[in-house]
């Protein structure tokens, strides 16, 4: 199995012949599930339309594209099996961080109008976490459910969900480091990832990151790193 950041929050996981998307940041060329629907998220189904697209309903009405809606149940998707759960995101902005992102916003005014009027039009909806399942082997993609304010009910329930899964990957917002590490060993899972979700995102809009090697000293030992456009074999 390969796992590949495509840039800004897009991840390629490919098994034998089977290759799905999630939130590629350009038009799409295999099946691809949308996990909410932030500008990076949509930005490549909105590029062009991928051969199968899978995502919650309201997302997919919003996109006004045809595809198949993911929940509880597990559903087939491009020869695999997938399941979703929501999840709370990390809340938008700490004071901190919000002083940050007005001092962004005042550097690139017509980049901050782009992304409001964005925020404004999305529907209200939670982001999905992902179980992809293939030939017997489970994939939890997280996303950036682990941080600072996951609350302990929701994070008994996600373990419950996805607890003791293969592979385990998640994204780590910044501040939030020692966190997703300390969370993630909670999973039980047989390989944990650590992806670069955010770090493109914020470099974009030129606020301040931190390596992604941070996580390590809290996560379980063993966890693999994924950078922006790295790739990562994680045998049978």
């Amino acid at each position: 199995m390969n796992i590949t950041h495509l840039g800004f929050t897009g991840l390629a996981i490919r098994d034998g012949t089977a290759r799905l998307l999630l939130d590629p940041p350009a038009a799409p060329d295999a099946p691809t599930v949308v996990t909410w629907t932030e500008t990076e998220r949509v930005s490549g189904v909105r590029a062009g339309p991928p051969p199968a697209l899978a995502a919650a309903p309201v997302v997919l009405k919003w996109l006004g594209v045809e595809g198949v809606a993911l929940g509880a149940a597990p559903v087939r998707f491009g020869g695999w099996v997938i399941t979703a759960a929501p999840y709370d995101p990390i809340p938008y902005a700490t004071p901190r961080e919000a002083m940050r992102k007005t001092a962004s916003a005042l550097r690139d005014p017509r980049l901050a109008v782009e992304r409001l009027g964005h925020l404004f039009r999305r529907p209200a909806t939670p982001p999905l976490a992902l179980s992809i399942t293939r030939a017997g082997r489970v994939v939890v993609v997280l996303g950036q459910a682990l941080h600072r304010f996951t609350p302990a009910g929701e994070l008994d329930r996600l373990v419950r969900m996805f607890g003791g899964c293969d592979v385990l990957v998640v994204g780590t917002d910044f501040d939030d480091e020692e966190a997703t590490g300390r969370l993630s060993g909670v999973f039980g899972a047989r390989t944990v990832v650590v992806a670069d979700l955010t770090g493109p995102v914020r470099r974009m809009l030129r606020l301040p990151t931190r390596p992604l090697e941070t996580v390590l000293a809290s996560a379980p030992p063993g966890t693999k790193l994924l950078c922006e456009g790295g790739g990562l074999e994680l045998g049978d």
